[in-house]
């Protein structure tokens, strides 16, 4: 299964061997030999500075670092060991961008600059852009000289250089980097008119190539509108639109096809706005129209296949099918369309297509049914998606995909009536798995389950067994970025959200982790545009929460007020949640007798205690300063037996310990305090604020350990910067 693209920040190194077509030119084995020990030296220091060699280049090294300190002292390393041995020198160049993992190989214009900075190079120098230069952390050990600007070939700008000069780096002058530059552009007319033939035959070849493949079956990009129900009665909508969703699940097992996911996808019902319209939202190159119709014999669909930049029928078929044929449909036409896009499909890849699905017509039906009613997201619909689920699993009990599905629902089922359901939830997923191992949707609803089970080891390991499986699978996609959010490796959880967005543009939920966990960064910008996005999308009071934390932390106070306005607007926003966040948001601002109002009217219209639900605990606070000792007692107790409890159930929730220290410094227990948050640190606590903005750890922050826990937090978070560039996460937008 081929893998797909990557797009990253890295510093891209390059060295070459000086001199080595004339060592060749003396002593071929003796040349040979020269280069294993090169790149025996290399593969040393790359490992011990976690660094990775792409792939040597005759008598060169490409390879790339995720640290650019890390490259640096490599390359320090390097040059030493290279001239203890005596045998040959090398340059290094370096530069940091946005380059393109492709099968093993680097793509991009920073793979490009950096072999043109160590081709200017002198002998046993170390030569790196100023963008890497930049990104080096203050007070770092390197010495450095700055060489200034340079014009380099096939780079289209001044390319502005400094020499690292820690011993025994050789120091290169200015006039050093222009004589090289200056041989450089030697070169003969010969050369430039074959080069000019081979560019000639390869635009021909380029023109045709194109002309006979359009850009829909180039990209390979697909969105599956909502099939449309012509029978009269809307009593088979949730045959469509069911079959819209299988569809999906089934394209998007094919890595090759990128596949807009199903929750997108069925706002588009009854859209009729153009092709090219739809595609430019979605970021598509194809669109799949179909209708269907049930007759008396069984049923009928006509599909359509558009090419949406000329908006432009280039496919279409009827299918007409009866019985158990009906519930392979969608297998049938996932793998016409893939032969379409001409996107053979890997063994692995056919086999999960189809997997796990039924003969059995009316078990069929009733999943779809349930599916139709699980997609309403209340407790009522999910409990009767569970019964229909039943249904068909009575009829067929081998039917592993209707066991996936059931452990869905029970999981939604848990969220709000406890761990039973977990248990639940956990054994069909089990079932669906002992039916057919490695069955994505089986992994993906079991990662489900351990998640709200605050269990993230498991289920980061079942959403990577789904993702092996099906790499598209929007749902697990989403859900592993959580998990690593929560975890604390903000680095993955930014990979998976983008990779969820790029399948599902129009779920809210990624751009709201995106814009949290851009403002734990500390790149605020960035985090207000992505919570914004969120708040278009769907308006949740969350997402106004966060996006009011991080208006403080900017100094735009002021500007609350008006986002606390729009919460009292949102269904809700004059309930328990709105109370909850509003009170919250009013405790960071230091406006206690609001705070504590909002706060006891929450809590008045849940009056019970929740390992999620830190109203009590903030409440408590409030009254505890104000002397009503006994009732903020009352408060803490509660919230911390629960918390403890589900810490000792297996719960690895950061934000569990994190709540216990609050409760603690509102004690002023000040040693237990500091030791629940090494635990949420532990476990990835990364946001700072939650404690230097809370009133109830003012008086710790002073304190010499605290100080300390917030220098770690502050480092943590720079050296996570320091492997993510902004510019290129935004290109994936």
């Amino acid at each position: 299964m081929s893998a797909e693209l990557l797009r990253k920040q890295a510093v891209v190194f390059f060295s070459d061997i000086v001199g080595y077509t004339r060592l060749m030119g003396k002593d071929e084995d003796g040349a040979f030999e020269l280069m294993k020990n090169n790149l025996a030296i290399h593969q040393k220091f790359f490992d011990q500075y976690e660094g990775k060699i792409i792939k040597e280049l005759g008598d060169g090294i490409l390879g790339v670092f995720d640290l650019p300190q890390n490259a640096i002292l490599a390359s320090l390393e390097i040059q030493k060991e290279i001239k203890a041995l005596g045998k040959f020198s090398i340059r290094v160049g370096m530069h940091c961008g946005d380059i393109i993992f492709d099968h093993g190989d680097v793509f991009g214009d920073a793979v490009n600059q950096s072999s043109r900075i160590q081709s200017v190079g002198i002998p046993s120098s170390v030569l790196i852009s100023d963008q890497l230069f930049q990104q080096l952390p203050k007070g770092n050990s390197f010495t450095t000289t700055k060489l200034g600007g340079f014009s380099l070939k096939n780079v289209t700008h001044k390319v502005e250089l400094h020499a690292i000069i820690n011993p025994p780096l050789a120091i290169p002058k200015r006039s050093d980097i222009l004589q090289n530059i200056k041989f450089q552009e030697k070169a003969s007319w010969r050369t430039w008119a074959g080069l000019g033939v081979i560019l000639l035959l390869l635009l021909s070849l380029g023109y045709m190539w194109l002309a006979n493949n359009p850009v829909w079956k180039n990209e390979k990009s697909i969105a599956v509108i909502p099939f449309t129900n012509l029978n009269p009665s809307e009593e088979f909508d949730y045959f469509s639109d069911g079959l819209t969703e299988n569809v999906i699940g089934q394209l998007s097992k094919i890595q090759a096809i990128k596949t807009i996911n199903y929750s997108t996808m069925k706002s588009f019902k009854g859209v009729e706005s153009p092709a090219d319209s739809i595609s430019s939202v979605l970021g598509v190159s194809a669109l799949l129209r179909g209708e269907l119709e049930w007759l008396s014999t069984g049923v009928r669909i006509s599909l359509q296949l558009i090419d949406a930049e000329k908006n432009k029928n280039v496919w279409s078929v009827r299918y007409l099918r009866e019985g158990h044929d009906i519930t392979n449909l969608q297998n049938e036409i996932a793998r016409e369309i893939a032969r379409i896009f001409d996107a053979n499909l890997s063994i692995e890849e056919s086999s999960q297509i189809g997997k796990g699905e039924t003969e059995n017509l009316q078990a069929y039906e009733f999943r779809l049914k349930g599916n139709r009613l699980y997609s309403f997201f209340t407790d009522s619909s999910f409990q009767q998606a569970v019964n229909l689920y039943k249904k068909a699993i009575e009829l067929d009990p081998n039917y592993a995909l209707a066991y996936a599905d059931l452990a869905n629902a029970y999981s939604q089922l848990g969220y709000s009536f406890g761990q039973a359901y977990y248990d639940s939830s956990l054994e069909a997923s089990a079932k669906s798995l002992a039916l057919q191992p490695n069955l994505s949707e089986g992994f993906s609803a079991q990662g489900s389950a351990y998640y709200y089970m605050g269990k993230l080891t498991f289920a980061k390991s079942s959403f990577e067994n789904a993702l092996v499986q099906n790499p598209n699978l929007s749902q697990a996609l989403g859900n592993i970025g959580t998990v690593y959010f929560i975890k604390g490796d903000l680095e993955n959880a930014l990979k998976y959200q983008l990779q969820s967005i790029k399948l599902g543009p129009n779920n809210y939920l990624p751009y709201q982790n995106l814009g949290w966990i851009y403002f734990i960064l500390g790149q605020h910008n960035l985090a207000l545009e992505y919570l914004d996005k969120s708040f278009s999308l769907s308006q949740q009071i969350e997402t106004l929460e966060v996006k009011s934390r991080l208006l403080i932390e900017m100094g735009r106070s002021a500007e609350v007020k008006e986002v606390m306005d729009q919460i009292l607007q949102l269904p809700g926003g004059a309930g328990f949640w709105g109370q909850k966040a509003r009170g919250i948001v009013q405790l960071y601002l230091g406006e206690a007798a609001l705070a504590e109002e909002l706060l006891q009217k929450s809590f008045d219209t849940q009056p019970e205690f929740s390992e999620y639900i830190s109203t009590p605990i903030h409440l408590a606070y409030l009254l505890n300063r104000k002397g009503q000792v006994s009732e903020a007692s009352f408060l803490l107790d509660g919230s911390s037996n629960i918390r403890r409890q589900s810490m000792e159930s297996g719960n690895e929730d950061f934000v569990l310990p994190l709540d216990l220290a609050n409760c603690y410094a509102i004690q002023g227990n000040r040693d237990a305090a500091i030791r629940y948050l090494t635990v949420a640190y532990e476990r990835g606590w990364k946001e700072s604020f939650l404690i230097t903005q809370n009133p109830a750890f003012k008086e710790l922050l002073v304190d010499k350990e605290m100080k300390k826990l917030i220098s770690i937090l502050e480092k943590d978070i720079n050296q996570i910067n320091s492997k993510i560039q902004s510019t290129s996460l935004q290109r994936n937008k």
